[in-house]
């Protein structure tokens, strides 16, 4: 009889060849008595791994690809999935790994679509991929779907079948976070602010969803409804955005801005420039510019996203699921760090300290 197979016990259990290799590892969630079927299956058969299988996956070529924005300008945020993707590699240098790295402006529609256009979808095994905009973004999910090509997102999420998991944070979630942490111990009847300086928010799903969830809050607290208002500045330059933050401080009573994205600095700078102490600020990840403002005290709160470990999960995902069948789970959720001037120091590089 041939040498029994992962595939052969998927098969026999009803199951996806991830769950077998799950319970195999001891990794992932797995209800028990799928666990206690597949289990009884692989003492059954007498299961044992292919380790000449295993040695020639190593040793061929993997070609993967990782398509995301570019860091420029004061768009540092994408400096740290880089460093992610970076450290993922050098983990797998030796595995005879090529990565095509392919940047985009998050700005730039027109040059996503031509980076697109000339994607090399029959030569690549996976691909890592940091969506900007949605329905350009959904179109490319499903042509990698056709190719039969599978995806691992990070940063924002987004529905398509060649999806096969997403790292990153439940943006609804951490909305929700912010607008609690804006609330907390706030004057009655004074007024809050969502600020969203991105581009065009309808590119990203997550802020959206950011922004849904820092709603959903107030909606749902009847004794700390207050007066919301939403400012899309739509990559409005740096006067722009002090003549309307400008504007809106002064029409309303400003008690608290919750920033949507890792800009929040801007806003800081603002607030400090016009000596408004009494405005709670919230906003996203450790950039050198939001880390000098929260040492300040001038932001209240960051949330931290982990971009950095987001990309390095997510091209350690893709590579086990390329390499060895290993299906990631479906939804990789990274906790909602809360992060304050007293307890910036245990974020922080030591390097940084």
């Amino acid at each position: 009889m041939r040498k029994i197979r992962i595939k052969d016990i998927a098969e026999i259990a009803n199951v996806s060849t991830g769950t077998v290799d799950r319970v195999i590892h001891k990794r992932g969630e797995v209800s028990p008595v799928t666990r206690e079927k597949i289990q009884k299956l692989l003492r059954e058969f007498d299961y044992k791994p292919d380790i000449a299988a295993r040695s020639l996956a190593l040793k061929r070529d993997i070609h993967l690809a990782v398509l995301m924005p570019r860091a420029v300008n004061d768009h540092t945020f994408w400096e740290l999935p880089q460093l992610g993707v970076q450290r993922a590699l050098n983990l797998l240098d030796h595995e005879h790994v090529t990565l095509h790295r392919y940047y985009f402006d998050q700005m730039n529609r027109e040059e996503f679509n031509a980076i697109v256009g000339q994607f090399p979808f029959e030569t690549l095994e996976g691909v890592l991929f940091a969506p900007v905009f949605q329905e350009e973004s959904i179109a490319f999910l499903e042509r990698c779907a056709r190719e039969q090509l599978p995806v691992v997102l990070f940063n924002s999420r987004l529905d398509a079948p060649s999806v096969k998991s997403f790292v990153g944070q439940d943006a609804y979630q951490s909305g929700y976070v912010a607008a609690r942490l804006i609330d907390y111990g706030l004057e009655q009847g004074r007024d809050v602010a969502i600020v969203n300086m991105s581009a065009r928010k309808d590119y990203y799903a997550h802020i959206i969803e950011r922004e849904k969830g820092f709603r959903a809050y107030f909606d749902n607290c009847a004794d700390c409804r207050k007066h919301l208002i939403s400012i899309d500045l739509n990559g409005a330059d740096d006067q722009s955005l002090k003549n309307e933050l400008g504007k809106i401080c002064t029409s309303c009573d400003i008690a608290g801005l919750f920033v949507t994205n890792s800009r929040v600095y801007k806003v800081a700078r603002f607030l400090a420039e016009t000596g408004r102490d009494r405005v709670r600020l919230v906003g996203y990840d450790l950039l050198p510019e939001n880390i000098h403002f929260l040492k300040q005290d001038r932001i209240d709160f960051l949330l931290s996203q982990k971009p950095e470990e987001q990309a390095f999960l997510g091209l350690n995902s893709l590579y086990n699921l390329v390499v060895f069948n290993r299906e990631p789970s479906p939804k990789q959720w990274l906790p909602i760090d809360i992060i304050t001037r007293e307890n910036l120091a245990y974020y922080q590089p030591k390097s940084n300290n």
